[in-house]
């Protein structure tokens, strides 16, 4: 943030609050702030921490070859297709 955006939002927050109230809120702002910062932060560390574990020694899966991936051709059929016949009409 700038200077200006900074100065700006105090100004608003100064007309909006008053100034009897405005160091309290920018008081209370400023815990909870902190209090977001340091709940990021712990479950930042937890997931580094789970993340970084080491893993028991498990058999790494088999390499699957490239005819494993591709499915198998569809089966062909030598057999003729029976029709229907129609018969011829009579005039």
């Amino acid at each position: 943030m700038d200077l200006f955006e900074i100065v700006l939002i105090l100004a608003i927050a100064l007309i909006v609050v008053g100034p009897e109230r405005l160091p309290e809120v920018l008081r209370t702002v400023g815990k909870v702030l902190r209090e977001l910062r340091l709940a990021s932060n712990t479950v930042l560390h937890e997931l580094t921490d789970v993340l970084e574990e080491p893993r028991p020694n498990t058999p790494a899966p088999p390499k699957s070859s490239p005819q494993a991936v591709q499915p198998p051709p569809a089966p062909q059929s030598t057999e003729a297709v029976p029709t229907t016949a129609v018969p011829p009409e009579n005039k």
